[in-house]
């Protein structure tokens, strides 16, 4: 990571696939059309929401006493996603503190470890302290 922050251990690589129906429902609701077999660009994000990165995620939130609120999300590829084929998921994450962030950098690789792609989420971590009280509104 290059970026300065606090690291954060997101475990080892996971491995991943497109699946066909999913990437269909994901390009219908956010507005992609397909093309062949390549999956929507931000498809990635399916994987960030599995159990064990989304679990750690709210983890860290309820740690941090804090809301997730998305703020960024970067996508750069070596190659399209194609649907059907599996990769491995590198996540590493760090905190930042001003703003307070959870940075998270995904690597995606094929199974024999050639570079595929690199996706960046940015979610801004608000204090619960911070946001108004129900009496406030």
């Amino acid at each position: 990571m290059t970026s300065k922050g606090v690291s954060i251990d997101f475990g080892p690589p996971m491995e991943v696939a497109v699946d066909a129906g999913l990437a269909a429902s994901f390009a219908r609701e956010t507005g992609v059309r397909l093309d062949g077999d390549a999956a929507p660009v931000a498809y990635p994000a399916v994987w960030l929401a599995q159990p064990r990165l989304r679990d750690r995620v709210a983890q860290i939130c309820a740690e941090a006493d804090a809301l997730p609120v998305h703020e960024s999300q970067r996508f750069a590829y070596a190659a399209p996603l194609r649907v059907g084929l599996r990769y491995l998921l590198s996540v590493a994450a760090r905190r930042e503190a001003e703003p307070s962030r959870l940075v998270l950098d995904a690597t995606l690789s094929d199974l024999q470890g050639a570079a595929v792609g690199r996706v960046e989420t940015v979610l801004r971590l608000v204090s619960r302290a911070e946001l108004p009280k129900k009496s406030d509104a």
